[in-house]
């Protein structure tokens, strides 16, 4: 009755919901008959640390994410982007699959001599058709928000996306019309919008004027009015609105990019106020999408949150040396040339220049960027954004120039200076000599964990083969003085440091992840376990990992059917509730195999197969093909000892039969006699059939020396006659462990009473019990599952069941209950 009404309630929740609305009046495709299949929601908080993300959840300015950690039991792990540390790179590698994508943010491009910047659509989309030669798309079929790339998405599934921002493109996929469109049925949402842009510009010029005050430049605290009003809040609000749309309409897979923190610790440093404060928006607006993506009718989705860097606090060459790095680097040169005689500074190699100086400033001179220096007089490009500057020569140093100017530019007081040797490797200069790469680089990361010192010393070496690495590579960062950058800001990323290397991922748990993901994940991993998860690629099955001392975890849950207070049908959502507790021992409740109103399917198999588990199955009720019952699951062996009906009342007012099942699981070496059943609903009928599992045919029957477990669905209350019955041969689970508040089971929207039990015969000391309340399990059946943990004792541990076993292992069909 709960589990119905609820239902409806979803229904005309649906039905009335502003993105069903816009769906139809904007003609949108939507994703039809695939309510079952996965979809994904990934959610990008751009430039958050781990440590910053954790001083924020510290602070309660993200109560979402910390709710996602407490109450649904998501994991936290170490993100390593790879290098360079930002998002083009990350990007690149986790939509396609592709490792250094891109040597920096900003550098030239060798091949078609030009500056090339990643917020340039023409530079993005000339990337991502390279990347895209390399692997599939993540995003195909999905859509794309704020991104980079699209990610493999369709031209009109990529919004605010730079590879798509060109005004071209935005006319060839009515954009530009759809977005008027949704301007107008959209009305309150674009009302709300225009009155945070309204606040936020307010907010935005006080701080601009407080910056200036404290000696800022005009310039970029102007610029930065622009940036929170229009990207951190506009773009925020539109990828909001219209990802709640693509997860209304069943889209596989929807990324979205919140780059408004990034954005604001650029100017003010990762862990100012003014940074920090901005995540409690984007903290909501997760919120409202992950509500969605569990709403949604089409698609079973998941979510996935994670940051792709870190930012450093870091002062500035631009701020702090009067004509920047730049200057630093013209004197180093010129120092170099005036020290020999003739016209060329010595190691310049004769006849490499083959379109002269006016040709080369032509192509690589523009006059925006501040990290760019090239004029027809310099002999050299400078693209140096954040704390990496790639220096380009117009004629080429040989290996002693090159070298020669490296030490200058450290004595000058640049942090570090790489000179490429090509496949041979290269040489990091710093304040105390010279370093090999890669040998001798894991000594010079002391701050990083030693797993990231290796990855990084793997990844440097092929960031400096890179088509467009400079001649030389300038690093803002070494261990033996504070991190700076090059250009004029507060934060900064895309070198090596232990912050900016150090994003995360918030992930639900258990989530199925490659091998060697366990100091921390980085963007191909990510990609790897998205594609699995999607159901496009495999990822080699990781075996259980069986504990040394014979202990074990209990679960028992009523699935309803696999049917969710939301209407669906769903037993792979019941899979990852059962995959994120990771018990030994599981019974599950009222489950169909070959129904009609459940799409014919074998729901026990379905939930062991994407559980990684065994099932053996007992149906209770059968009309010709179609069964109704319960199951066993476990990932050790299960031996079916018996299978039979129970007593029925035959004056009783509901007529179901109702049979159990008894096993013997072997975990870690110790037999487990398991018996789960499901009661019936009449008082008489219940005390009937507990007297039956506690007599000699089940429970009675098991020599005293063997661990006994009884679970299931009672359909009753502590004290009553049923449950004085049980609790003469063994004992509630809930009252061992001595809990004063019982916990509730029935129902999942409010659970009043509990009428789940384990009960347990004296081999076992329970550790902890648990009734699994989160957002998954208030939707996905009308019970909650019951959890404990149990240590074996050491007398049952030594003493393996001498029971012969009856009846076929790991059987998940079976046509009827024994006696049926």
């Amino acid at each position: 009755m709960f589990a119905r009404l609820e239902s409806y309630v979803h229904r005309v929740r649906r039905r009335l919901s502003r993105s069903e609305w816009a769906i139809r009046h904007l003609k949108l495709p939507t994703s039809e008959g695939t309510s079952e299949q996965p979809g994904l929601l990934l959610i990008q908080i751009d430039g958050l640390a781990r440590s910053q993300l954790e001083k924020a959840l510290g602070q309660g300015r993200m109560p979402f994410l910390r709710r996602l950690r407490r109450r649904n039991g998501y994991e936290l792990h170490d993100f390593y982007p790879g290098l360079p540390s930002t998002t083009p790179a990350v990007q690149a590698e986790l939509f396609y699959g592709m490792r250094s994508a891109v040597p920096a943010f900003a550098f030239l491009d060798r091949n078609q001599h030009h500056l090339s910047v990643m917020f340039s659509a023409a530079s993005a989309k000339e990337r991502e058709t390279a990347c895209a030669a390399q692997g599939q798309g993540l995003l195909e079929g999905g859509s794309s928000w704020s991104n980079i790339y699209t990610g493999g998405a369709g031209a009109s599934e990529c919004h605010f996306c730079i590879a798509t921002n060109a005004l071209g493109d935005m006319w060839r996929t009515g954009k530009f019309r759809h977005l008027l469109l949704f301007c107008l049925l959209q009305f309150s949402a674009i009302a709300r919008i225009f009155l945070l842009l309204f606040v936020e510009f307010f907010a935005a010029v006080r701080a601009a004027l407080r910056g200036i005050r404290h000696g800022r430049r005009p310039g970029p605290e102007f610029a930065m009015i622009l940036s929170r009003v229009f990207i951190a809040t506009g773009v925020r609000e539109f990828a909001r609105i219209g990802g709640k749309i693509d997860l209304a309409r069943g889209l596989p897979v929807v990324h979205i990019n919140f780059v408004g923190y990034d954005e604001h610790a650029h100017r003010r440093g990762p862990g100012s106020h003014f940074a920090l404060r901005s995540l409690r928006m984007i903290d909501r607006a997760v919120k409202e999408l992950a509500r969605e993506a569990q709403k949604s009718a089409r698609r079973d989705y998941t979510v996935w949150i994670y940051s792709d860097h870190g930012q450093e606090h870091v002062r500035s060459f631009a701020i702090e040396h009067p004509g920047g790095v730049e200057r630093i680097v013209r004197e180093a040169y010129d120092e170099l040339r005036s020290t020999q005689p003739g016209p060329r500074p010595p190691g310049v190699a004769s006849g490499v220049e083959t379109e002269g100086p006016r040709a080369w400033h032509r192509h690589t001179h523009r006059t925006t960027p501040e990290y760019f220096v090239s004029s027809p007089d310099e002999p050299f490009v400078l693209a140096a954004m954040g704390p990496v500057g790639h220096l380009y020569f117009r004629e080429q140093l040989d290996e002693a120039g090159r070298t020669a100017l490296a030490r200058r530019l450290v004595e000058a007081g640049v942090p570090g200076v790489i000179v490429p040797h090509g496949e041979a490797g290269a040489t990091w200069w710093h304040a105390r000599g010279a370093t090999s790469v890669p040998n001798g680089v894991p000594d010079l990361l002391a701050p990083h964990s030693e797993p990231v010192r290796r990855e990084i010393t793997r990844d440097l070496a092929g960031w400096l083969r890179h088509e467009h690495t400079g001649d030389l590579v300038l690093l803002g960062w070494s261990p033996w003085s504070g991190p700076w950058s090059f250009a004029a800001e507060s934060g900064a990323h895309g070198g090596l440091g232990p912050e900016e290397t150090r994003g995360f991922a918030l992930l639900p748990r258990r989530t199925p992840l490659p091998a060697g993901t366990g100091a921390f994940i980085r963007p191909s991993a990510l990609r790897q376990a998205a594609l699995h998860h999607l159901g496009r690629a495999p990822l080699p099955p990781r075996p259980h990992v069986a504990s040394a001392e014979p202990r074990l975890r209990v679960m028992t849950y009523n699935t309803h059917g696999c049917g969710g207070t939301d209407g669906r049908v769903s037993p792979r959502r019941i899979a990852r509730i059962v995959r994120e507790q990771m018990p030994d021992i599981v019974a599950l409740q009222e489950l169909d195999l070959g129904r009609r109103r459940s799409r014919a399917e074998d729901q026990a198999a379905i939930i062991a197969r994407e559980a990684g588990l065994h099932a053996v199955f007992c149906p209770t009720l059968t009309r010709g093909e179609e069964h109704y019952g319960h199951a066993l699951l476990s990932p050790w062996p299960i031996d079916v000892v018996k299978r039979a009906r129970l007593p029925a009342d035959p004056r009783g007012w509901w007529d179901e039969p109702r049979a159990a099942i008894w096993a013997r699981v072997r975990v870690a070496g110790v037999a487990i006699n398991v018996v789960t059943t499901h009661l019936g609903l009449g008082g008489r009928e219940r005390e009937a059939q507990m007297r039956a599992l506690t007599g000699p045919d089940w429970i009675g029957g098991i020599s005293a020396e063997e661990p006994v477990i009884l679970c299931g669905d009672f359909n009753l209350l502590p004290d009553s006659v049923p449950y004085r019955i049980a609790a003469r041969s063994l004992t509630d689970v809930q009252r061992l462990i001595g809990r004063r508040k019982p916990l509730n089971t029935f129902s999942s929207l409010r659970p009043m009473v509990r009428i789940d039990h384990i009960f347990l015969s004296a081999h076992f000391e329970p550790a902890a019990v648990a009734v699994v309340r989160n957002d998954l399990t208030r939707v996905a059946s009308d019970h909650l599952p019951l959890v404990t943990d149990l240590q074996v004792a050491a007398a049952a541990a030594g003493k393996p069941s001498p029971r012969p076993s009856r009846g076929a292992p790991h059987n998940r069909r079976a046509p009827r209950a024994a006696g049926a």
